[in-house]
């Protein structure tokens, strides 16, 4: 009967080694949207190629956040600080930021016009049409003296308190925001976004979104990875002055870091 026992116990042991080593031998998932990000954790992947990340692609950003939730990916890099604590309200979930990375400053392009100040009644504004990027360029169009907010109130584009020359402003699925430069008379992108469809914002945009802290983009990750040896170790290296450099180097000041 103790043999038994004994055998049983050792079986158990061995079966949690077998485990745990299958969890430690797993690769990073790592989930991206932009090319930005895309270029960005491929040259971590050269950093230490013993780390083993699997570079997840999405096409949008809809699902990042729902596939680290349901442990199809186990990092993201897409978001801002505020975006995720908009979504963890709307989701009631619990996804926490496990380190910042850098700044993408919104700015605002066209392809039909030179200028915001030849803005004319009428024109047509197209932005990022969730929650979090909405609120974001109506403050944007605001300190642009585009148009007023209460900020008393939930900002919306329903809830605009002032809009002097009758700007028509359209919310858009941001990964579809691009295709409007043909329709629109202006677009809002942020800087991932811009750099995709070849502009340089401190160059291309009409105006550029001065820095602030809490648009800063943010490294996602399910709270009881926190400790995860590989999710430190992947945070430790986007931080890290190696890869602050090549995103200086590549993106110049386009970027900014707190």
């Amino acid at each position: 009967m103790i043999n038994l026992k004994k055998s049983a116990f050792i079986q158990k042991i061995s079966l949690f080694f077998l485990f745990s080593l299958s969890l430690f031998s797993a690769p990073l998932k790592v989930g991206v949207s932009s090319d930005f990000n895309f270029e960005l954790v491929k040259f971590i992947m050269e950093q230490d190629r013993a780390l083993d990340i699997e570079l997840v692609r999405y096409e949008n950003d809809k699902n990042l956040n729902r596939d680290l939730l349901n442990k199809k990916i186990d990092v993201n890099i897409f978001q801002t600080l505020d975006y995720l604590n908009v979504c963890n309200k709307l989701n009631d979930s619990s996804i926490i930021s496990i380190g910042e990375t850098y700044v993408e400053s919104m700015g605002i392009y066209s392809k039909k016009h030179n200028s915001i100040k030849s803005m004319v009644a009428g024109a047509v504004i197209a932005v990022p049409e969730d929650p979090s990027n909405e609120k974001r360029a109506l403050i944007f169009l605001e300190k642009m003296g585009l148009i007023k907010l209460n900020h008393e109130k939930k900002i919306t584009i329903k809830e605009i308190l002032s809009n002097p020359f009758k700007i028509e402003i359209v919310g858009v699925e941001t990964s579809i925001l691009p295709r409007f430069l043909e329709f629109a008379d202006y677009v809002i992108l942020n800087g991932g976004t811009a750099f995709s469809v070849g502009y340089t914002p401190e160059i291309d945009s009409l105006f550029l979104e001065s820095f602030d802290k809490k648009y800063i983009n943010i490294i996602a990750a399910r709270g009881k990875m926190l400790k995860n040896k590989k999710i430190v170790r992947f945070s430790k290296l986007v931080q890290s002055k190696e890869t602050k450099l090549f995103i200086l180097e590549k993106y110049g000041n386009n970027v900014s870091f707190f």
